[in-house]
């Protein structure tokens, strides 16, 4: 694959029983492009079935491991009653040894993506006692955590603030630009959109 571009699809049917979106074909490279479109016309659908969560019902698409690819989901698990870091640290598990031991490598890691997601303070509190956008933060560092070339992410301001909303934009834009990673996420705010990403993907509620 050509370096900085991550995934090729062709004529890729997306669904469950039947197709929401048919023929779908487009490519995913290195920096952040955002998913667009009304409620109902599979952006949710697309990133499950990149994901791997979800088979394609038609068309070519590849499959990538834990290694690879990173999703951060629109719903965070409705009951997580463990520590922050123990959450975070969860990521790591595609790159630990069988017994899932953390190294000093593992821990700087997820200590890094914590800094970067501003969520070391929370690290020893309960995850099921954060406020959603809290959760939302722990969700990213998780994802962070995995060392991915590939971020897929739900509608991930849903519940962040203004400012914290401009700062993840800033934030995936640089990352993506930085490190190379290919940063696919869906997304209401327009106006975020057109400012930070450099690919819109539209998607219509006949698509």
């Amino acid at each position: 694959m050509d370096s900085g571009k991550w995934l090729v699809a062709s004529g890729v049917s997306i669904g469950y029983k039947k197709p929401i979106v048919q023929n779908l074909s487009f490519e995913l490279h290195s920096g952040l492009t955002c998913l667009i479109g009304p409620n109902g016309s599979g952006k949710s659908t697309l990133l499950k079935t990149i994901a791997g969560l979800i088979k394609p019902l038609a068309g070519t698409l590849p499959t990538f491991d834990a290694k690879t690819i990173a999703f951060v989901p629109a719903n965070f698990p409705a009951e997580t009653n463990i520590k922050v870091f123990d959450f975070v640290a969860l990521g790591r598990s595609p790159h630990t040894n069988a017994f899932g031991k953390l190294e000093q490598k593992d821990i700087d890691i997820i200590n890094s993506a914590m800094e970067q997601t501003e969520t070391t303070h929370f690290a020893k509190l309960r995850v099921n006692g954060l406020s959603d956008g809290e959760k939302q933060r722990v969700a990213l560092a998780r994802a962070l955590a995995q060392s991915t070339k590939i971020l897929l992410m739900d509608e991930p301001t849903a519940f962040l603030d203004h400012s914290h909303r401009v700062k993840l934009f800033e934030f995936l834009k640089k990352k993506a630009s930085e490190e190379g990673m290919a940063v696919l996420l869906s997304t209401h705010e327009l106006n975020f959109a057109e400012q930070y990403a450099d690919k819109i993907l539209e998607f219509s509620s006949n698509s």
